[in-house]
């Protein structure tokens, strides 16, 4: 019988290891994006302008806003492992409607498809691996590093979907880079099916109001450090966004070819998937308040810099957002999912992305409407501008707030 127990406490020992394997790889191809660098310019080969280009993110995000809650939700009821699978099967077929996308509402589909997926699944894979961890009795230390392994899992997935599609279009046109994208999308549902349950407690499917509300107060009541967590995840996360999407028209303006995005790109999310890999070891050094004026001043300088000194001086100021997504993504996200149980970890992290995807839905268009009036110099001296505000009002009552609880 102590054989027999010994053996299966080993089997599932050696089942949750390959559960945080294979969530990273879930993770690793749901972010493999190799039409990412060439977006702008495939959704204009479309016939969009820039302004459309930002509806299609914004309706991408409103989709998101509207599902994300329920979708976290769900995770909590009926656990994490199904929603994967659902969320992955919507992006693979998603993916596949690229080969008869023409014009905005056709790619309006493609959005709205991903943006199913992406709910699904954005606070699932974080709780399962943080749960996975727990199940395997990790150290606190251990269980807070796997949101610097998932961030920098997708982030070098994105640098090396970034080069992969350089050397694609070395070879083929825009429609294979898709055709690439389409068969790479349904990977992740592989990984999904092969995903274990961890042995979690889960919300009561009794009272949904009450446990909303009671997950909100938790969020938003008491805890001050928690509230600005929650506050700067939702609206610092902008900072950086709007950067992802004007990068392809500088390097245009640039003069840049379009098989050189690729790299770009591919280096820039390598930049940032090191500097998210390394964002608590910089935290032991500095502490968390050194951290935090890093990245919330970052994106203000880029912003400043961006279109000032040529090519290669873009290129510096374009690594300032990376760098400040990597730090900030990690040391938020950990500050979250560390200051909320389990049983509601989902929804807590679908909840921020919520709030963030609400903004976008509200601010994206008029970036896009203000680049095709008034071009790109003007916009980014306002993006500037806004990035210092979302400092001075959000990140430095953050930083004093963290003080106050470093020296009780």
């Amino acid at each position: 019988m102590n054989s027999l127990r010994t053996e299966t406490t080993e089997r599932d020992a050696a089942r949750l290891k390959a559960n945080v394997g294979r969530t990273l790889w879930l993770g690793f191809f749901k972010a493999f994006l190799v039409i990412m660098p060439v977006a702008v310019p495939f959704f204009q080969s479309k016939g969009l302008s820039m302004q459309e280009v930002f509806s299609l993110q914004a309706l991408f995000a409103f989709v998101v806003m509207v599902t994300e809650a329920p979708s976290g939700y769900l995770a909590d009821l009926i656990g994490r492992r199904r929603c994967l699978i659902l969320g992955t099967a919507f992006s693979g077929v998603g993916h596949s409607l690229l080969l008869v996308a023409d014009g905005f509402w056709t790619l309006a589909l493609f959005e709205t498809a991903l943006a199913l997926s992406f709910s699904l699944t954005s606070g699932a894979d974080l709780a399962l691996l943080y749960d996975t961890e727990l199940a395997r009795g990790s150290s606190d230390r251990r269980q807070r590093q796997v949101v610097g392994k998932l961030y920098a899992v997708r982030t070098l997935s994105e640098a090396a979907a970034g080069v992969a599609c350089s050397l694609l279009l070395l070879w083929v046109t825009l429609g294979g880079v898709v055709t690439a994208q389409v068969l790479v999308g349904w990977l992740p549902l592989l990984f999904a099916l092969r995903l274990r349950e961890p042995p979690v407690a889960r919300l009561s499917a009794e009272g949904h109001l009450a446990n909303m509300v009671r997950i909100t107060r938790h969020l938003l009541g008491g805890n001050l450090v928690l509230r600005l967590v929650f506050l700067t995840l939702c609206i610092w996360s902008l900072t950086t966004f709007y950067a992802v999407w004007l990068l392809p028209k500088l390097w245009e303006q640039q003069g840049l070819g379009l098989a050189h995005f690729g790299y770009l790109w591919g280096g820039l999310c390598a930049l940032s998937a090191v500097t998210g890999r390394w964002t608590h070891h910089l935290e032991e050094r500095i502490g968390p308040t050194g951290v935090l004026a890093i990245m919330g001043l970052l994106p203000a300088v880029g912003y400043l810099g961006l279109d000032r000194f040529g090519v290669v001086g873009g290129l510096l100021a374009a690594s300032t957002f990376f760098i400040a997504r990597g730090l900030g993504t990690v040391i938020l996200t950990d500050a979250l999912n560390s200051r909320v149980p389990s049983e509601f970890r989902a929804t807590a992290n679908s909840l921020a992305s919520f709030g963030f995807r609400g903004l976008f839905v509200a601010t994206g268009p008029p970036v896009g409407l203000a680049f095709d009036l008034w071009g790109l110099g003007t916009t980014l001296l306002m993006l500037a501008v806004l990035s210092l505000g979302i400092f001075a009002g959000l990140i430095l009552p953050l930083i004093i707030a963290v003080r106050g609880l470093v020296r009780e």
